[in-house]
Parts: structure tokens; sequence; C-alpha cells
């Protein structure tokens, strides 16, 4: 296996040369090892309209990521005696209701592991956002127009909205806002001082959000919407860099002892939160949910994760700890694959030979049939097949992720030129064929 010091030069050769070749404007990367900081990097641009560069303290919008950091407050709360997990929701927020009378039944620990029978948001309101410390509760007393979507206990559902609605009780139950508890308690006291769920604290550090567009060439552009809502601080709002996530991945893989020695939660919080509470049909990596956190294997490995996807930011967070690695990694972006630079990461610590990170045949391919056309984009793909195919890796959920990105744009014609090239490439696939239907209807 490479020794510590040379896996980190490794790594910044291949992510320096991986930005600056891919789609991605900036990445920034944590990890840890052994109870240690192995590695911190960052690179690209925090902003390509300003060419600002990314440098340490620059902070990342991590939207889902934000769920464990609540699960994370609640089961302090319990250790505390303030939180019962199988305690009703009402029992701490006497005024949530629901049109459907089951609300009554729904539990703390239903709702982290989202067999709340909750349904999800489908409008964040990052355009229309609200700042003040009572946007939660108003937010909160307006679930009140919803219907569970089946009995509380019984499926895995994932739901933003159960998330926002437990932030709303971290804020009744200690006495003040839900940011201020994250702060003083979860945040600063295991040495996250530049992290913070408030953007009015730290947005003169924050790094640009970016969606895909073709107005002027393919790539991406700063999005003119930034995805804040104080209504959805908790399940989405925390802002943090790669040196203050590596505080925060070295407590947990401690199992609650922060790296400064402040002892967060005790250690048999951790067998109820990494324990197995739902089956999810996300796959082998995230097939069960414990509470607040994602549960399976990776190539035999146990994992423990989340990710984060909002309008112009990916984050993926990353916990084995049976190896001792556990590894944070984010994006001002949110038309890429994060999992093409994460998992070459991961393999590399196993002990892999890894020489370099593939790049994106889907994303060479899109924009070249963008520029020069689905002939000139097909001869390239096949050119990459005969002669460098050791270097690229291809995905078919990308040309579907590529084309939602550009459509959600409005650049639906360039999506078309993109399936195009996505259905001679997989010519039997049904997903790429119906959706390439769908786009030439709309024009």
């Amino acid at each position: 296996m490479i020794n510590d010091q040379n896996i980190g030069s490794l790594l910044h050769e291949m992510l320096a040369d991986f930005v600056e070749n891919e789609q991605f404007p900036g990445l920034a990367v944590g990890i840890v090892r052994d109870n240690q900081i192995l590695f911190t990097g960052e690179y690209g641009t925090a902003n390509l309209s300003t060419g600002d560069p990314l440098i340490r303290s620059t902070l990342f919008h991590q939207a889902s990521v934000s769920k464990t950091f609540v699960a994370t407050a609640i089961m302090q709360l319990v250790e505390r005696g303030k939180v019962d997990l199988d305690s009703p929701i009402t029992h701490y927020l006497p005024y949530f209701k629901m049109e459907d009378e089951r609300f009554r039944n729904l539990s703390i620990r239903q709702l982290m592991n989202h067999t709340s029978g909750m349904p999800d948001e489908e409008d964040y309101a990052w355009d229309r956002p609200e700042y003040d410390e009572q946007s939660l509760e108003r937010y909160v007393k307006g679930v009140y127009r919803h219907k569970l979507l089946s009995e509380p206990g019984v499926n895995f559902a994932y739901s933003n909205i159960g998330y926002e609605i437990l932030g709303d009780m971290i804020a009744k139950v200690s006495g003040m806002s839900f940011e201020e508890y994250m702060k003083n308690n979860i945040l600063e006291p295991i040495g996250m001082r530049s992290s913070s769920f408030l953007k009015l604290e730290i947005e003169t550090h924050l790094a640009a959000p970016h969606v895909l567009g073709t107005s002027n060439g393919y790539g991406g552009y700063v999005s003119d919407v930034f995805p804040y809502n104080r209504a959805h601080g908790p399940s989405s709002t925390l802002y943090t860099n790669a040196e203050d996530m590596c505080q925060y991945l070295l407590m947990h893989q401690n199992r609650g002892t922060a790296g400064n020695g402040y002892q967060l939660l005790q250690s048999g919080s951790y067998d109820e939160m990494w324990k197995p509470h739902a089956t999810t049909s996300y796959g082998q990596e995230n097939a069960q949910i414990g509470l607040g956190w994602f549960l399976g294997e990776y190539k035999g490995l146990r994992i423990i994760s989340h990710s984060g996807w909002d309008t112009g930011f990916l984050s993926n967070l990353f916990l084995l700890p049976d190896e001792n690695i556990a590894i944070s990694i984010m994006t001002n972006c949110d038309y890429v694959w994060l999992g093409s630079a994460f998992y070459p990461i991961l393999d590399l610590l196993l002990g892999s030979n890894i020489p370099h990170i593939k790049r994106s045949i889907a994303q060479k391919v899109a924009a070249l049939a963008v520029s020069n056309g689905v002939d000139n984009a097909m001869e390239e793909y096949h050119r990459i097949m005969r002669k460098e195919q050791d270097k690229h890796y291809l995905m078919e959920f990308e040309f579907i992720r590529i084309t939602e990105a550009l459509t959600w744009g409005g650049h639906k014609e360039d999506a078309v030129r993109i399936l195009n090239c996505a259905s001679a490439i997989f010519p039997d696939s049904i997903s790429i064929y119906s959706r390439l239907q769908e786009f030439q209807e709309m024009l």
C-alpha cells in the first residue's frame, strides 16, 4: 500500500489534472484515516464569472449532507434527556398538524429514518428565500396542507419536509434558533469554526453555484439563484469546507469524540444511529437507512454515507468505519457525477493502483454535440473507444443528468442533440429512447 505522504502527493497531482480537464468549476476534498487528517485539497475556481480561485477558506453549500448534522444534534439531545426518539413529534411541537389524522402517530425516530410517510418538498423557494428566525416555524405550521403517503413506520420514503420538522423541534427543545443550536453545540465544539447553517454569517466566503448552459458554449455558468432559504436550513444549508469537514469526520470516526478531545456523543448513540431501520431500494451502497445516515457496502466493506444535491452544488460524505477511512468531497456545480472523482480516491486509499482519474465520455460527447454537431461528437466517441478507452469511463445515467440540467436551463434543442448521441451509444436503452421521444415532442 502507498504510504500516506506519497498518497497526498499523488492525490494532489491527480485531482489538479482532473479538474483542469473536466467540467467541474471547483472541487474540494478532505480525507481522514486512522484518526488523523490525511489530506485536504481545493482545486479550480469558486466563481467562473470572476475567476476567483478556490482557497482553503472557501465554503460550499452541502445540501442534504446537512441532515447528518441534524441527526447528530438529536442524538445529543436524547443523551441529555430532552428528546425521546419514540415520542410523537406533537409532544415537542404542539402546533404541528396535518390534514391526515395519522400525523398524531409520527415519532422522532420515524422522521429521522424517513419512514414517517411524510411526502417530500417540491418547491424550496430558492428564488424567494426567507431570512427571519420565524421562517422555519412558519414552514412547519404550513405542513397542515399535506397528507401522509403511508402509515407511519411502514415504508421508506425520503422526505426533506421531515427534516425541517426535526430542525424546528431542535429549536423548540433547546430554546434557541436551529442555527444557533448547531453552531454552539455541534460546529464550534468540534472545531468547525468556519462553518455555519446561516448564510448571512459567511456570505463573503461562499463558492458560487454553477448550472449547465450552452448560450456561450457548453459548460458551467453561475446560477441566478442561490439555494438558500432559512425555512429549509435543517435539510440543506450547512456551509463548510474540506478542512472543517475533516473535524466532523474525525468525530464520527471516533464514535463521538472530536479530534480536540471534546466528547460530542457517547459511543452508544452510534449503535442506534448506525443500525439499519429500513430498506431503501437505493442500491447496494445505500441499501438501508439508519437515523439520518445511509448504510450499505462497497466492495464488501461496510459504509456509512450521505450525499447532497441542490441547485449548483453537489456533496458526498463517506465513512468506512472498519477501515478507519472517511472522505468528504464537494463541488460547486450540479451537472457532473461526483462519484467520478470520489470512487478513484477511495479505491486508491483501499490499495488499488490508480494511475489517473478517468474522464467522462458523456461530458466530452455532450460538449462536442453542442459545439460541432452530432456527427463530430460521435466521431470523437469512436476515437476514444478505439484509442483512449482506458482513460475514460462511460455511464448511461450521465447523459440523462446532462440533458435534464440543460432542459431546466431552457436548452431543449441541445439536449436533443446529446440524446441523439446517447441513443446511438446505448441503442437498447429504454430510458434514453423514451426521454428522446419526450424531448422531441416538446420542440
